[in-house]
Parts: C-alpha cells; structure tokens; sequence
C-alpha cells in the first residue's frame, strides 16, 4: 500500500455502529413483530413456544426483552443446545428453546413485562442511557468485524491460515497474531494483526504493544501486516500513530483500515506470491 498521512488514515476510521438502512430495516421489523401481539397480551411457555415456532425471526427481538443481545443469545444457545440456530429450534424444538431461555434468563415474565408497560418519554431514555453504556463491553465483540474481513480474503484467495496464534522468529523468540499464514509456529511466512474497537481503554496499548512485538521477532522472509479499525483509536491516537511509524520505519508491511481491503487483499496476493503459497 501506498504510504499516505496519518491523518488522511485517521479519516479512514469507521464506526462499527449499524448503518441507518439496517438500522431502520430492524426497526420495521420490530413493529411488524410487536404490532401482531395484542395490548395485555399474557405469554405462558406454551403460547411463546406456539409463537416462536409460527415466527421464528421474532425470537432474537423477543429475546432482546430479557437483556440478550444477538451474540449473546447465539452464545448462550450454543452453550445449552449445542447449536446457535435460532430458526430451526424454534421451528423443530420450540418447547425446549423456551424452556432454555426462560429457566436461565426468565424470558417469559420479561417479555410480558415489556408487552404491558406504558412507556413514558423517561423509560424510553433511560432504556437507550443503559443500552449506551452496554456498548464498551460489547468492544472485543466488534474486533470480529475486522477479523471477518480479513478471513474473507484470506478464503477468496485459498490461503490456509490459523486464527489467534503464536509464530516463530529471530533467533527462535515468537510473538502472538491474529492470523498466521499458512500456520503458526515455524511455519509462518505471513502474519496479520487485526484489531477492531469503537471504545477506548487499555485494550488499544495491548494491541499496539502486540503489534510491535510481532515487527520485533520478524524474520526477514516473513511479512506483518496490520488491519485495524474502529473510532475508539480515535481517542487514542497516539497509540495508532505508534502503529503508523512501524510502517513508516518499514517494521510492518502494511497498515489498512477496512476501507483499504481491497489494496490490502492486494499485498497478501503478491506477499503470498513471493512466499511460494501461491
């Protein structure tokens, strides 16, 4: 990638936030769901399960009511079923996924709660106040935006890779990546930090300090590249420059936000070329 300013990759930044078209699709969605259920409505096991099952896509909105986000519900269901398909247990095994939900996270009595209050101004603000506040712990979780990315590209151009290792350089020292290529250890030719956060904290030092690491032990037949995203650099931005002169000194090989994915995809095609994985 072509050098350019610190400041024109600082505006290269995005918000992980949801795009207002998605955002106002799920609102729509959320209406449709909501405005099928009557005004004092009662749910009891059996009635959500009948009601799941004739509508599965409601059962991650429905699950929003006990607190579960998305991910969230994805996780636990994988923890207790086995599976993080919302759809198909409520389509095949609706008893059961109630039953899962409500004796962990009460969903039942929350959801009826929900259905049957009267919303005033105040509670609409203070239930967006909290769900704001929610967002920093939700930080790791957004990384995965920059992690899928770069997995993406790393299949479209058949790479094998290994997520979240540790590869081997001078003098046999090793330092930890987010994708080693075509795996860690010895073996790696091609490595890659991915680092994705909306929110700021100490998170951002650890990945700048693992990144530095990485351009420490490097091999000279090996390649660092750095994708990183997100407007939590933003309030830390001299974490990012200290990123952005490892590439100027030529430690790493490549720094790109998720606006440069194309010139990224690029530079691992013709590093993969020179490594002899293509």
């Amino acid at each position: 990638m072509a050098m350019i300013s610190f400041e024109k990759f600082l505006e290269s930044l995005n918000n992980f936030g949801v795009p207002v078209r998605e955002d106002n699709e799920m609102q729509q969605q959320i209406e449709e769901i909501f405005s099928g259920i009557p005004k004092g409505h009662i749910f009891t096991r059996d009635t959500l399960a009948k009601y799941f099952e004739s509508h599965p896509e409601s059962v991650p909105i429905i699950a929003t009511c006990a607190g579960l986000g998305q991910e969230q519900l994805k996780n636990q269901l994988t923890i207790h079923t086995g599976t993080a398909g919302w759809k198909t247990l409520a389509k095949t095994k609706a008893d059961y996924l109630v039953q899962i939900l409500d004796d962990n996270f009460d969903l039942v009595n929350h959801t009826n709660l929900q259905l049957n209050k009267d919303w005033t101004l105040s509670d609409v603000v203070l239930e967006r106040h909290l769900w704001s506040r929610k967002q920093g712990a939700n930080s790791v979780g957004k990384g995965r935006t920059v992690e899928d990315e770069v997995e993406k590209i790393a299949q479209e151009l058949s790479l094998p890779y290994q997520m979240r290792t540790r590869f081997t350089g001078l003098g046999g020292s090793d330092a930890p990546c987010d994708m080693a290529i075509p795996s860690g250890g010895n073996d790696a030719r091609i490595v890659v930090a991915m680092k994705g956060f909306n929110s700021t904290g100490s998170k951002l030092s650890d990945a700048v300090k693992e990144i530095q690491d990485m351009a420490r032990v490097r091999l000279p037949r090996q390649y660092i590249f750095a994708v990183v995203d997100g407007i939590g650099w933003l309030s830390r931005k001299a974490d990012l420059k200290r990123i952005y002169d490892s590439w100027a000194h030529q430690s790493i090989d490549g720094l790109y936000s998720l606006n440069h994915l194309d010139q990224f995809r690029d530079d691992l095609k013709e590093a993969a070329k020179r490594a002899k994985l293509l």
